[in-house]
C-alpha cells in the first residue's frame, strides 16, 4: 500500500510541475492520507494553494504538517516562503531560522532567510547572507539581484551596478536584471544609459507594462516628453486596470497641462468589471487634485460597490467638508463609525478637521490628541494639535510647539556673499534644466509653478551635492543649539546623525505661491533660496509665512514671516504651518526644499 502511495505522490509532483495546480489540490483533498506519507506531499499541496492565490490556507496546511513532521527543514522553508508572500516577513524570519538550524548547509534556506531580512529592513544582515550565498554559488542570479537591491537601498549605487552587470554578463536576456539596472542608473542620474537598459528589456518582453512605465519616467527626465507620453499610454493599454500605470500617466498629463488628464481612467470607473480598489484610488486622486465635486459624483455612483468599505465614509466626509457641507461630513463620520472597524484613524482625522472648520476646537482637540498618541511620528497630528491650541487661546501650549524664536532659523548657507553668489550661479543652470513641465504636481502645495522629479539630492551632480552637504552642516549647527524635551515632537528626537527624507526644487512664476501646508513625514524641513524676485520688497510679496493654518471657514493671519533672500537657508520643524504669499514679477523664484530626519 505504501508503494502505491509513493507512486501517487510522484504523479502529484509531476502534475504540479506541469502547472496543473487545481488538479493537485483536488487530488490531494480526495486522498488526504498522502499528506502523512512524506513532507513533499505537504509542500506540493501548499505550493499549489499558493499558486491559485490561497496563501492563508497554504500557511495553515504547512503548520498542520509540522505537527506530523516536527522540525522538518523542508516544511519550515515552505512555511517561511508562504509567510513572505502573505506579508508576514517577521514570522518568515523565524521560520527560516528554524529551517537553517535543522539544515545549516542548505543554500536555498539561506537565500530565503536573506530575502526575509531584506523585507523587514535588516539590510546589513541580509547583505552578509547574500554575499555568502553568492560566494558558494556564484551563478545564483537571483541572489545577486537581491544584493543589488540592498546596495541601492543603502545608497551604494556602484556596488548595485556591479552586481547587476555580473548577472547580465552571464545572462544578457535577464529582464529583471536589465530593469533593475535601468532603475539604478536612473537614480544615479545616468538617464541615457538607463533608457537603453529599459529599451533592451522591452525588446525581450514587449508586453511588460512595468518596463514601459520605467522607460517613460526616464524619458521624462531626458526631456523626451512626446516619447514618454506614448510609453505611458502603451503601458496603460497593456494593463488598463493596473492603477500604478494609470496614475503615472494621469500625473504626467496633469503636469503637461492637458485638459483631460484622467481620460484613460474614466472608462474603467463605471464599467461592470470595476473593482473597489481601483475606484477608491481614482477618488483619492481626484481629492488630491482638488476636484471635490467630481470625487463626490464618483462616490455617489459607486456607493453600491463601496458600501462596506470604510474608505467610502472617510472620503465622503472629506469631500463634503471641502465643499462646505460640514453637517454632512460629520454625518458620514458617524456612519463610518457604525461599521465598527478597528483602524479609524481616517475617520478621526476627518472629524477633527470638520470640527475645526465649525470652530469646535475643544472637540477637535480630543480627536487630534488621540491621533498623536496613536501615531506620534506623524507630524500632521502635531500640526493640528497646534491649530487647536491657537483657536482655544492656549498660548503656553501653542508657544511650546510654535516658538519661532527658538525653533526657526534663518541663516546664510555660506558666510561669504561672493561664494553664495557663485554657488547660486552654478545651481541655477542645473535646476533650470530640470524644470520642463508645465504645471505643479497633483496634490502639492504650489500654484503657478513647477516641481522637479525624483529626490534631488540622490544624484551625483557636484554642485547639488555641495548644497546638500552645506544644508546638513547648517542643520547640525542649528540642532546643537536646541535642548532635549522628551515630550516634544521635534526636541525629543535631537540627533547629530541626519539624513534627507526628500528633496526637490520649486520654480514659481508670476502669481506663484504655496498654499499653507506641513510635511507629515518629515522632522526638520527647510528651504534654500537660489533666485528671489525683486517683488519680495513690495508689501510682503513672496514672503514665507508661518502659522497661517489652512482650515476652511476659519481665518488665520499667521504669526511669523520670513523675507526671502538669495543665498539664505530657512529651517523649521516639519509640523509648522507654512506657506508663501503670491508675488507679481516677471522673474521666477527658484528654491530647493527638503525634509530631514534623524538617521537612527
Amino acid at each position: 500500500m505504501a508503494v502505491d502511495k509513493m507512486v501517487l505522490l510522484r504523479q502529484v509532483v509531476n502534475a504540479f510541475q506541469q502547472g496543473k495546480f487545481n488538479y493537485v489540490i483536488q487530488f490531494i483533498e480526495a486522498n488526504n492520507t498522502i499528506l502523512k506519507l512524506d513532507p513533499v506531499a505537504i509542500q506540493v499541496y501548499s505550493s499549489a494553494l499558493r499558486k491559485v492565490g490561497n496563501g492563508t490556507r497554504a500557511e495553515s496546511v504547512v503548520i498542520k504538517g509540522l505537527k506530523t513532521f516536527k522540525g522538518s527543514p523542508q516544511l519550515l522553508n515552505s512555511l517561511g516562503t508562504t509567510q513572505l508572500e502573505l506579508g508576514k516577513a517577521k514570522n518568515a524570519v523565524q521560520s527560516f531560522k528554524k529551517a537553517l538550524s535543522a539544515n545549516p548547509l542548505d543554500i536555498e534556506v539561506k537565500y530565503n532567510l536573506a530575502r526575509a531580512y531584506k523585507e523587514v529592513g535588516l539590510f546589513n544582515e541580509a547583505e552578509s547572507i547574500f554575499v555568502d550565498v553568492i560566494r558558494k554559488k556564484p551563478t545564483y542570479s537571483q541572489a545577486s539581484i537581491h544584493l543589488a537591491d540592498i546596495h541601492t537601498n543603502l545608497g551604494a549605487l556602484e556596488k548595485a551596478q556591479k552586481c547587476l552587470t555580473s548577472v547580465l554578463e552571464r545572462d544578457p536576456a535577464n529582464v529583471v536584471a536589465l530593469n533593475n539596472l535601468g532603475n539604478v542608473l536612473r537614480r544615479d542620474n545616468n538617464f541615457k544609459a538607463s533608457a537603453e537598459r529599459f529599451e533592451a528589456a522591452i525588446k525581450l518582453q514587449p508586453t511588460n507594462s512595468t518596463l514601459r512605465r520605467n522607460l517613460a519616467a526616464t524619458l521624462v527626465l531626458l526631456n523626451r516628453r512626446e516619447e514618454a507620453k506614448q510609453c505611458f499610454i502603451d503601458a496603460v493599454s497593456l494593463t488598463p486596470l493596473d492603477w500604478t500605470a494609470q496614475e503615472e500617466l494621469a500625473a504626467f498629463l496633469w503636469e503637461e497641462g492637458v485638459e483631460s488628464p484622467f481620460e484613460y481612467i474614466e472608462p474603467h470607473i463605471n464599467h461592470e468589471d470595476a473593482n473597489a480598489a481601483f475606484v477608491l484610488a481614482y477618488i483619492k486622486l481626484l481629492v488630491r487634485a482638488d476636484q471635490f465635486q467630481k470625487a463626490l459624483d464618483v462616490l455617489n455612483s459607486q456607493e453600491h460597490l463601496l458600501r462596506s468599505n470604510l474608505d467610502l465614509y472617510i472620503y465622503k466626509a472629506r469631500v463634503h467638508r471641502e465643499l462646505g457641507d460640514y453637517d454632512a461630513s460629520l454625518d458620514y463620520v458617524e456612519k463610518g463609525e457604525k461599521l465598527k472597524i478597528n483602524n479609524t484613524i481616517g475617520l478621526e482625522s476627518e472629524a477633527g478637521y470638520t470640527l475645526l472648520s465649525l470652530g469646535r476646537a475643544k472637540e477637535a482637540l480630543t480627536k487630534f490628541s488621540k491621533l498623536v498618541k496613536q501615531e506620534p511620528r506623524n507630524q500632521g497630528w502635531w500640526t493640528m494639535l497646534s491649530t487647536c491650541y491657537c483657536l482655544l487661546n492656549e498660548e503656553n501650549k501653542y508657544h511650546w510647539l510654535c516658538n519661532y524664536q527658538q525653533l526657526l532659523a534663518v541663516m546664510p548657507v555660506l558666510p561669504s556673499k561672493e561664494k553664495r553668489q557663485n554657488l547660486n550661479d552654478e545651481l541655477r543652470d542645473v535646476l533650470e534644466a530640470l524644470h520642463q513641465n508645465e504645471r505643479h504636481p497633483i496634490g502639492q502645495s504650489l500654484r503657478n509653478g513647477t516641481q522637479t522629479y525624483e529626490n534631488l539630492f540622490d544624484g551625483k551632480n557636484e554642485v547639488i551635492n555641495t548644497l546638500s552637504s552645506l544644508i546638513l552642516e547648517r542643520a547640525q549647527e542649528f540642532i546643537e543649539l536646541q535642548s532635549k524635551d522628551r515630550k516634544h515632537p521635534f526636541l525629543s528626537r535631537l540627533s547629530k546623525d541626519l539624513t534627507f527624507k526628500g528633496s526637490w526644487s520649486v520654480k514659481l512664476r508670476t502669481d506663484g505661491y504655496h498654499r499653507s501646508h506641513y510635511h507629515p513625514e518629515g522632522w526638520l524641513s527647510g528651504v534654500y533660496y537660489v533666485d528671489v524676485p525683486n517683488a519680495v520688497h513690495n508689501n510682503g510679496e513672496g514672503w514665507l509665512t508661518f502659522g497661517r493654518a489652512d482650515i476652511a471657514n476659519q481665518n488665520f493671519e499667521g504669526d511669523f514671516a520670513v523675507k526671502p533672500k538669495s543665498g539664505n537657508l530657512v529651517l523649521f520643524p516639519s509640523y509648522m504651518w507654512h506657506g508663501t504669499n503670491a508675488f507679481t514679477s516677471s522673474t521666477a523664484r527658484l528654491t530647493v526644499a527638503f525634509d530631514i530626519i534623524p538617521s537612527h
